[in-house]
């Protein structure tokens, strides 16, 4: 199995049971994080913007497993949303002392997110840029 294959497996791995799981149990995000809506609207909303978001980096994820020319779509979504989650999420544990391993955890995988899919984009475009270079004379 080719190391795009496996880059793929470990993120729908991560992404798509946890989007699941905050978007038919949405309880989850405050027994695991401590994030509580206070009305249903709050709660849809976590629905939303924990379940949805995540599941849909997990479909695709999945899409770009079984059809490749859409990896890198993929790796150029996971660079962007990953680094700003990272940096957003770094902005606010200083701001709020959120130094908790749950914190550094998810930083962590931001950050490898963020990092690894801005890598993936530069080696493709890479190749891309060697496989457009016509033979010297």
């Amino acid at each position: 199995m080719n190391t795009k294959k496996l880059y793929l497996i470990f993120n729908i791995a991560i992404w798509t049971p946890w989007g699941l799981a905050c978007t038919l149990a949405p309880f989850l995000i405050t027994e695991i994080i401590g994030v509580k809506s206070i009305n249903p609207s709050g709660e849809t909303d976590m629905r939303a913007m924990y379940g949805g978001f995540q599941l849909a980096m997990g479909l695709m994820a999945i899409h770009a497993f079984y059809n490749p020319r859409f990896f890198k779509s993929f790796v150029y979504a996971l660079g962007v949303i990953g680094s700003c989650l990272a940096l957003s999420r770094t902005y606010g544990l200083f701001m709020d002392s959120s130094f908790t391993a749950y914190t550094f955890g998810v930083l962590g995988y931001e950050a490898f997110a963020g990092i690894s899919g801005l890598l993936w984009l530069g080696k493709l475009s890479d190749q891309a840029s060697d496989h457009n270079k016509s033979p010297a004379s």
